[in-house]
């Protein structure tokens, strides 16, 4: 995903290489991909590489790509965001790093006493859920459909979300993929 990242086409049935080392990312038991179509993406080996012996800065790599991408930790946790995040969110990187991701995206149901990940609502979030999903398995998501209600009881939009998240070492990338508002 990080270099699919600048793609934000779906690839969801695509066979999936390693940017760098051309790597094979399909796994063997997914039988649905497209023989002919080719996402890319990068393995584990290389992106160890990437970001330790070849000293590359994380943030700015990030900041590179098009594509609106959060860094989440296992605890729901946005690590950091590039700048398209940021643009998206309309929020500076001090409001997102080492904020729970419903926090972030202004989650109602995250301003509830319980907090983000702890409410009844947070079992169905499906941002939250393919996050958690894919450092479960490892297994990369592509365009999951996701909505959010986003703001206060008294004032809630309805957002619509495409989302892909990778597994990067101990992170998820998320990608953003597309946001719509939905009508009232």
């Amino acid at each position: 995903m990080l270099y699919s990242a600048l793609n934000t086409r779906g690839a969801a049935a695509m066979k999936r290489l390693c940017a760098w080392c051309n790597k094979d990312l399909t796994r063997e038991t997914d039988k649905s991909h497209d023989e002919t179509a080719i996402t890319h993406g990068i393995c584990r080996i290389c992106i160890a590489k990437l970001f330790t012996e070849m000293k590359i800065d994380v943030k700015k790599y990030l900041d590179s790509l098009p594509a609106p991408v959060l860094m989440v930790d296992h605890d729901g946790i946005i690590k950091t965001g590039n700048k398209a995040a940021l643009s998206m969110l309309k929020k500076d990187l001090s409001r997102v790093e080492n904020f729970k991701g419903g926090d972030v995206f202004e989650c109602v149901y995250a301003s509830l006493p319980e907090g983000c990940g702890k409410t009844v609502h947070c079992s169905g979030c499906t941002i939250r859920k393919s996050v958690m999903a894919t450092f479960e398995t490892g297994r990369p998501l592509y365009r999951s459909p996701a909505y959010l209600k986003q703001g206060t009881s008294d004032n809630i939009t309805e957002l619509a979300f495409l989302i892909s998240t990778e597994k990067a070492g101990d992170i998820v990338l998320l990608r953003i993929d597309d946001v719509v508002k939905q009508p009232k």
